[in-house]
């Protein structure tokens, strides 16, 4: 990601001729002077003031969109991820969920941060994730939910046979206790972050999106 340098406000220094002197002016107190920080809870609000945001938005570049997020925090930038693009949204997932640990080393998926975005999509209505989930990149989903979840097909799951000839299920050996059954099919969590949100999204895909449901 290309980041811009800021300008920076030089301080100006007072002119000669406005300078306090001891006969013209009293003594200046010491306490220290309350300058007014400009805080990210206050931009954030600035932006969400903006007269037809929904409008606005979708006109963003993703760069933008991003800086916006990571500046501001993307749990508390939910209003304005909901009204982003599919197609702005699959350009800050290339920002935002693709990290290298040090500068030079190739790029991992943060899967973590995956999760993050489904909470914080989540926290804007199930069916409102889910619908923006169907319009992302199955490819890229199916990548991202897998470092979540393992999935099996109910109706494919047979027993195994064990070395010492005992039947034994495949999938309840996998079982880390956090699982459930959706559409048909066994969902195991692999990590417990993210899970209420994960299990949120695809039950409501899979409750008004079957198409997309089915293509993950």
């Amino acid at each position: 990601m290309r980041k811009t340098a800021r300008p920076v406000r030089r301080r100006r220094g007072t002119p000669a001729s406005h300078r306090a002197t001891l006969d013209s002016r009293p003594p200046r107190s010491s306490a220290p002077t309350q300058l007014a920080v400009p805080t990210t809870r206050g931009l954030l609000e600035r932006i969400l003031d903006v007269p037809q945001l929904a409008r606005v938005v979708p006109h963003l570049q993703p760069e933008v969109l991003h800086r916006v997020i990571q500046t501001c925090g993307l749990e508390d930038c939910g209003e304005l991820v909901t009204l982003a693009t599919p197609s702005q949204l699959a350009g800050v997932f290339d920002l935002d969920l693709w990290r290298a640990d040090r500068p030079g080393m190739d790029e991992q998926f943060d899967a973590e941060r995956f999760g993050v975005w489904l909470e914080v999509l989540v926290e804007s209505g199930a069916q409102t994730a889910a619908r923006i989930v169907a319009e992302m990149d199955p490819g890229l989903v199916v990548a991202a939910l897998a470092q979540h979840v393992l999935v099996f097909d109910v109706a494919s799951i047979s027993p195994d046979m064990s070395a010492d000839g005992e039947e034994f299920d495949v999938v309840s050996s996998l079982d880390t206790g956090i699982s459930c059954e959706i559409g048909g099919y066994r969902v195991v969590a692999k990590r417990s972050e993210s899970w209420d949100a994960i299990v949120a999204v695809l039950l409501a895909l899979d409750a008004e999106q079957q198409d997309a449901f089915g293509r993950l």
